[in-house]
């Protein structure tokens, strides 16, 4: 009974690692083509900006009497606009693509957090939020919840739902290389995050970038 068990359960894992491959593979083929001939697309709702759509943390607009404000106030001044984000000669066109956002100049750190937000605001559904990420290279495993409908409904909470986006800290490396790492062959940096917050509408509520380390 207990090789039987054991059999049972290999199969199992390796139709679940089989399927999970397949759809790791599926999902890398939906931009393949596109990437190629550099015609990748994202659909999104509207354009967001500083003045119709303000740059939010933790649902409150991110101003002079919000406790964030020193870490972004002179950054936000740089991106009013999802355009400029975008790499220089999208920023000119009526229509830009959202895909193509600037990560040399924006970085990591709280200049990546508007621009997400910017664009991510700017797409309009979780569906597409998603797919953003995916081809931008991030592992996530969708929206969850932290918060239950049915609390959220009567919480201040002003975030209720997440989606944790992650880059290897190989990836990470590829914008933010370090010579003590290379040169030790140790990082003292796991991976870079992006968490994006959304309140009980379903409407994004802030963007947070974090580099885990191997300290925590």
């Amino acid at each position: 009974m207990r090789n039987l068990l054991t059999g049972l359960a290999t199969l199992l894992t390796l139709f679940f690692a089989g399927h999970q491959a397949e759809a790791e593979e599926h999902q890398e083929d939906v931009w393949a083509e596109c990437r190629a001939d550099n015609s990748c697309t994202i659909a999104y709702d509207y354009l967001s900006d500083q003045e119709n759509y303000p740059f939010l943390f933790l649902g409150l607009e991110v101003n002079s009497s919000h406790p964030r404000w020193r870490d972004y106030k002179n950054t936000l001044p740089l991106y009013p606009h999802v355009k400029d984000c975008l790499i220089e000669s999208e920023q000119s066109v009526s229509e830009p693509n959202l895909l193509r956002i600037d990560w040399p100049r924006t970085g990591t750190g709280p200049a990546a957090e508007i621009c997400v937000f910017r664009i991510a605001r700017s797409l309009g559904s979780v569906e597409r939020i998603l797919q953003w990420l995916e081809f931008h290279g991030f592992e996530h495993r969708g929206q969850n919840r932290i918060i239950s409908e049915e609390r959220a409904a009567n919480s201040s909470l002003r975030v209720v739902a997440q989606i944790t986006a992650r880059w290897s800290i190989e990836q990470y490396r590829q914008l933010n290389p370090s010579f003590l790492a290379r040169l030790t062959g140790y990082d003292l940096l796991q991976e870079y995050n992006l968490v994006l917050g959304f309140d009980k509408d379903g409407f994004l509520a802030e963007v947070r970038a974090g580099t885990p380390t191997n300290l925590n």
